[in-house]
């Protein structure tokens, strides 16, 4: 059987002495884990189109115990992101988030595109967006997942919680009630994360560092 995938690179690892374990977010099956055979190879022609925090075109076909990518294409690298350290970190949390709170084989349309659009919007992102941007995306994609915070009766900001995850980011922003509130969601979004990890990000530390660091966070 073979499977057609728009998806998200969400990380790659080294797998046997060629191969890559490529693990992304699929538009057609939401999160799975896929070989690449020779991938590590020089002369791969796979390699390119499966650099983590790239949209990519892949084709893929059944296994026994993992899928096989036969062919790839890289449909955006987000050159953005990725020669910028601090929108790289950015990307690098989310992403690792999305890995943490998913399933393989459930797929989520919402999930995909909320992923797309946060990718799409970190690429040409001012840095005083960033903090707005993360804090919208993730409260989203709680919501998304079943987990959406205002929904707890002992909380408060029900309303601008839930206002944050209806309306898109141009709205958000110009939304001077939010603006004053933002630290005090941003305190009930880690909160939240708390309890439903099972281990701390490594990319949230990384993040915390660099922006300690004097790059300028929000």
């Amino acid at each position: 059987m073979y499977f057609s995938l728009n998806s998200i690179i969400l990380s790659r690892t080294a797998f046997r002495e060629d191969d890559l374990l490529v693990k992304i977010y699929s538009q057609e099956r939401g999160k799975l884990t896929l070989v690449a055979r020779g991938a590590k190879k020089i002369k791969s022609k796979l390699a390119g189109h499966l650099e983590p925090i790239s949209l990519s075109f892949l084709e893929s076909a059944r296994g026994k115990s993992l899928d096989q990518l036969i062919g790839a294409q890289i449909i955006k690298s987000y050159a953005g992101i990725k020669n910028d350290i601090l929108k790289t970190a950015y990307a690098n949390y989310f992403l690792e988030l999305l890995d943490e709170l998913t399933f393989e084989n459930h797929a989520d349309r919402r999930v995909f595109e909320l992923t797309r659009k946060y990718l799409d919007f970190l690429d040409t992102a001012v840095y005083n967006d960033l903090v707005i941007g993360r804090i919208t995306a993730v409260f989203k994609l709680l919501s998304f997942l079943g987990f959406n915070p205002a929904h707890k009766a002992e909380l408060g900001f029900k309303n601008e919680i839930n206002y944050v995850v209806s309306k898109g980011l141009s709205e958000i922003k110009r939304n001077i009630k939010i603006i004053s509130v933002l630290s005090k969601l941003d305190k009930i979004l880690k909160a939240e994360l708390e309890e439903h990890l099972r281990q701390n990000l490594k990319s949230e530390e990384f993040l915390k560092n660099i922006t300690n660091t004097g790059v300028k966070d929000g």
